[in-house]
């Protein structure tokens, strides 16, 4: 059983939650970049099963066996056999059947999820992509128009159809990003402090899943940016000599040299993560102890969220009647 691609979309990988346990030996950790779309993904679906992440231009492909799919995370102009197909809902597809992601309308990055899921080798506890040092995922790297991806067979499969959520996991309206003082905080002058927040910044069309790098504001350190390499935290705000700020992100070296005015609340990288290049952000400072307390109060509402999908789940009952309908006319043998 497999997955035909068609057309890879813009930078397509498969991702699960993360590879962690291996920094110290200079691994990092991967992962889907929206982890709460992922985990949303994960619920609705009903299995562990690794994701397509998908940036900004989905992929297209074809099922060679009948499936279910889901698609959370940003939100694409995504069909079906050329049909519309609903967001965050959990859709039966049959063998033959093309599903197109195209373009992302709101957010940047989509977690395609199946019920048959994806079958790739387990590499240091993770089926995440880290492409640079090409582990995991499929073959180590993005994926390409024909790779074939196999699946696992999965008996309750099509237990989840039509299974839906209404949850807003890319918070579209939201540009204030939480930051704590980092590491080298105290080798930048005050007028850097400033201007982290004081005026928006741009991200660059040079990130990646390693770095979002930003444009705007100038905020170098007082001294030189070089310091000794030392371990760098997801969400660390690095500062290079020319003093225009670097996010690192999920597939980030595990040791860096260059100061680090800021680490990015963990609650926001995920918001981070769903900015497309040219869209703005502006940076808000939060103690150590604010910062916990948001991670805390967000992290019950979404797993209380994620519990009422199983216990009190919604249904698109547009799906349910197509697949209703698909059933009989397999019945009577109308192809």
């Amino acid at each position: 059983m497999s997955i035909r691609i068609i057309k890879p979309g813009l930078f397509s990988t498969i991702q699960d939650i993360g590879r962690y346990g291996y920094q110290k030996e200079g691994f990092s950790s991967a992962g889907a970049l929206d982890r709460y779309s992922y985990r949303l993904g994960t619920q609705l679906i009903g299995n562990e099963g690794p994701a397509i992440e998908a940036t900004i231009i989905g992929p297209t492909l074809q099922f060679l066996e009948d499936n279910t799919v889901v698609i959370t995370g940003a939100e694409f102009k995504a069909t079906l056999n050329g049909e519309p197909i609903s967001h965050q809902t959990v859709v039966q597809v049959y063998k033959g059947n093309v599903l197109a992601l195209n373009a992302a309308i709101t957010g940047a990055r989509g977690y395609l999820h199946f019920g048959h899921p994806i079958d790739v080798p387990e590499v240091a506890g993770s089926y995440a992509t880290h492409t640079r040092t090409k582990m995991g995922g499929f073959h180590g790297r993005a994926l390409r128009k024909d790779d074939m991806i196999p699946v696992h067979y999965n008996n309750d499969y099509r237990r989840h159809v039509g299974y839906t959520s209404d949850l807003d996991l890319i918070h579209e309206g939201t540009d204030a990003i939480r930051v704590v003082e980092g590491p080298q905080y105290d080798s930048f002058p005050d007028a850097s402090h400033e201007g982290l927040v004081s005026e928006p910044f741009e991200i660059s069309e040079q990130s990646d899943r390693m770095g979002f790098r930003l444009k705007g504001a100038s905020i170098p350190p007082t001294d030189s940016a070089d310091i000794i390499s030392e371990p760098v935290a997801l969400g660390s705000v690095q500062v290079p000599n020319d003093g225009n700020p670097i996010v690192l992100m999920n597939d980030k070296q595990t040791v860096g040299g260059y100061t680090k005015i800021a680490t990015v609340c963990q609650s926001d990288l995920s918001v981070l993560a769903q900015k497309q290049p040219g869209q703005k952000v502006n940076f808000e400072w939060v103690t150590v102890e604010e910062a916990i307390q948001h991670l805390d109060d967000y992290n019950k509402g979404f797993e209380a969220s994620l519990e009422a999908i199983e216990k009190e789940p919604l249904f698109d009952m547009r799906e349910m009647r197509t697949t209703s309908k698909r059933i009989s006319e397999l019945l009577e043998g109308d192809e």
